[in-house]
């Protein structure tokens, strides 16, 4: 046996793949079998099974499989290199000569590439605060981004001209090997990100695996004539994939953010973090993809907007994000900001901008975001801005796309769902949407399978908001008088459930185990009810610390209430001004004000 089979053999024979699992999802025994809701699709039902024996895992629902190291390249969005690395470390198994050396073995290893691109990243951020940094620096202040907590969160540094990092590398003795795959050092000198802005690019979990830059504005420019691209991307490598990385996800994470926003470019994802916009994320040049989706399906409970410019390459985006994202079941929204402005406009954190300004400009950004529309609604939007829907012609035309599209839909339930809404929304007969590929989808749908697929829960985001909020209080009943008495709306499932806590704690129900065992019996003919219990007592199950999340989850509605409350003020200033009640909108407009400010307060908090 060869040493890669060897070390191989030992991590699986270390790795115990249920226990590893449950590092990202609760697992239950059942028999011979672990069973737990899968960590790569949303369901409501329990369809990912660890079979313990083969060391293996299955789910039933999205009909992801694999072992140890599969598991780990695609929850982990990692080539395979590196999670057999970080498998063979958590195991204590050396890695040493299994790969042998050179990129034609497999590229660097894993804790090399780790120490040069951190050495790279303390190099550009030095540079930033140097004298040949002093361009960048400005740039940087004009943004109102020259702030601590933006350089040091969000890695931003410079990469002045005249072949510094080269002499830097020389120097340490970088390795070449990896910062050409990282586009830092190319073999003929080229330094690709010299005269930019740099941000250090990391994974879901903080591991730094390249960098980006933003070129420097030239005034030799007029507006939109800079033949140079804005920004530019460590390039697709071993330790690199851009279709399996989200600007500013880390943050968002940290921050516990349900709803994600998706903007254009680095700065802006910044400026938003910096205004309060916490959810704020941003592509690497590329369109929001299913894969993107699959990444923030686990935690993205309020679902996903899509923000893009106003202009016509918004809209192009748009469209592609319909296509690219019509099978997802991620609750994606979209949004199309004022021709001219973008987000970091909005988000207001230039130094010189009046406060009142700024307030105005961040209350108009969540505005936008909140009214955002469905992601089918936007696609019949932009077709009804382009064309003319009371011409059978183009609605025949239509038709015929809208059936190329399902062709596309794997999954029968939604695409008979997306049918029946493109039909309605062009005003003709389902059976008018042709799908060219059904008959063939359908026949292998209808196959015998040995398990049936599982269909994810449609839940609203009121729903995940409020079985978050169950799950701490089933993890910590202590909590129920506090979640009892936070402002907001309440679905009617929670609050069937949340009286039901309320009769058990008083019944003597001290502990989760026994609040639920309580609560199943109390709704135990109702169905729907113990759908929305099961559901929340497996979230429960998950959460280490229900204090802090309960805070979060707190200073989360606060925050929402707070700019509903703002955002319904803010029409009733209008209708005051359009009636002429000049004191009525001043009332108004200044307890517009006190509510940004609670927003604001409670977003910082």
């Amino acid at each position: 046996m060869d040493r890669f089979q060897d070390a191989k053999l030992r991590i699986k024979e270390r790795t115990d793949l249920a226990q590893l699992v449950q590092g990202y999802v609760a697992l239950t025994r059942r028999g011979r079998y672990f069973v737990g809701l899968c960590p790569f699709h949303r369901e409501k039902t329990p369809s990912f099974t660890v079979f313990p024996d083969t060391q293996h895992y299955k789910c039933f629902g999205c009909g992801v499989a694999g072992d140890v190291f599969t598991f780990v390249t695609q929850r982990e969005g990692l080539s395979f290199r590196e999670a057999f690395e970080l498998l063979a470390e958590r195991a204590g198994v050396p890695t040493e000569g299994v790969f042998g050396t050179g990129a034609s073995k497999g590229g660097p290893r894993r804790d090399e590439v780790h120490d040069v691109l951190g050495q790279v990243r303390d190099f550009f951020e030095e540079q930033l605060f140097a004298d040949a940094g002093v361009a960048h620096r400005e740039y940087l202040e004009r943004r109102g981004l020259l702030v601590r907590a933006a350089v040091e969160d969000f890695g931003l540094g410079a990469h002045p001209e005249g072949g510094r990092l080269g002499a830097f590398a020389k120097d340490r003795k970088l390795s070449g090997e990896v910062l050409e795959q990282a586009g830092l050092l190319l073999r003929d000198g080229r330094e690709p990100l010299a005269g930019r802005v740099t941000f250090a690019i990391t994974a879901e979990r903080g591991r730094l695996v390249g960098f980006g830059g933003r070129v420097l504005p030239d005034p030799s420019y007029k507006k939109g004539e800079d033949p140079r691209a804005k920004y530019r991307n460590s390039p697709e490598s071993p330790f690199f994939n851009k279709r399996g990385l989200l600007y500013g996800l880390k943050q968002v994470k940290r921050a516990g953010t349900r709803r994600i926003v998706v903007v254009e470019g680095y700065v802006d994802v910044i400026a938003c973090h910096l205004a309060g916009f916490t959810g704020a994320v941003a592509t690497l040049g590329t369109s929001f993809t299913t894969q993107h989706a699959r990444l923030l399906e686990l935690f993205a409970t309020e679902g996903v907007v899509l923000l893009f410019d106003g202009d016509t390459a918004g809209r192009r985006a748009a469209d592609r994000a319909f296509r690219e994202l019509v099978q997802t079941r991620l609750p994606v929204r979209v949004a199309l900001l004022p021709e001219g402005r973008d987000p970091d406009d909005l988000a207001a954190i230039a130094p010189g901008i009046e406060q009142a300004v700024a307030e105005q400009r961040r209350a108009e950004l969540a505005s936008i975001i909140d009214r955002a529309d469905d992601l089918l609604g936007a696609w019949f939007g932009l077709k009804r801005r382009d064309s003319d829907l009371g011409d059978s012609a183009v609605v025949a035309k239509l038709a015929t796309e809208c059936g190329r599209i399902l062709a596309e839909v794997e999954d029968r339930a939604r695409r008979e769902s997306l049918r029946s809404e493109m039909a309605r929304q062009l005003g003709i007969s389902e059976a008018a949407i042709v799908v060219p590929a059904q008959r063939k989808t359908a026949a292998a749908e209808d196959a015998p399978q040995p398990v049936a697929a599982v269909e994810p829960v449609r839940r609203s985001p009121q729903d995940h908001a409020d079985l978050e909020l169950l799950g701490c209080v089933l993890a910590a009943p202590e909590l129920l008088e506090e979640a009892v008495g936070l402002p907001g709306d309440r679905s009617p499932s929670f609050q069937r459930v949340i009286d039901g806590v309320t009769q058990a704690r008083r019944a003597g129900a001290g502990d989760r185990e026994a609040l639920l065992k309580d609560l199943f019996a109390r709704f135990t003919d109702e169905s729907r009810l113990l759908d929305f219990l099961h559901e929340a007592s497996e979230r429960s199950a998950r959460i280490r610390d229900p204090r802090d999340m309960f805070l979060r989850l707190r200073r989360d509605r606060d925050i929402h209430f707070a700019r509903e409350q703002a955002r319904r003020t803010l029409q009733q200033v209008k209708q005051a001004i359009a009636d002429g009640d000049s004191a009525r909108a001043d009332e108004l407009t200044r307890k517009y004000q006190d509510l940004l400010r609670r927003s604001h307060a409670a977003a910082d908090g």
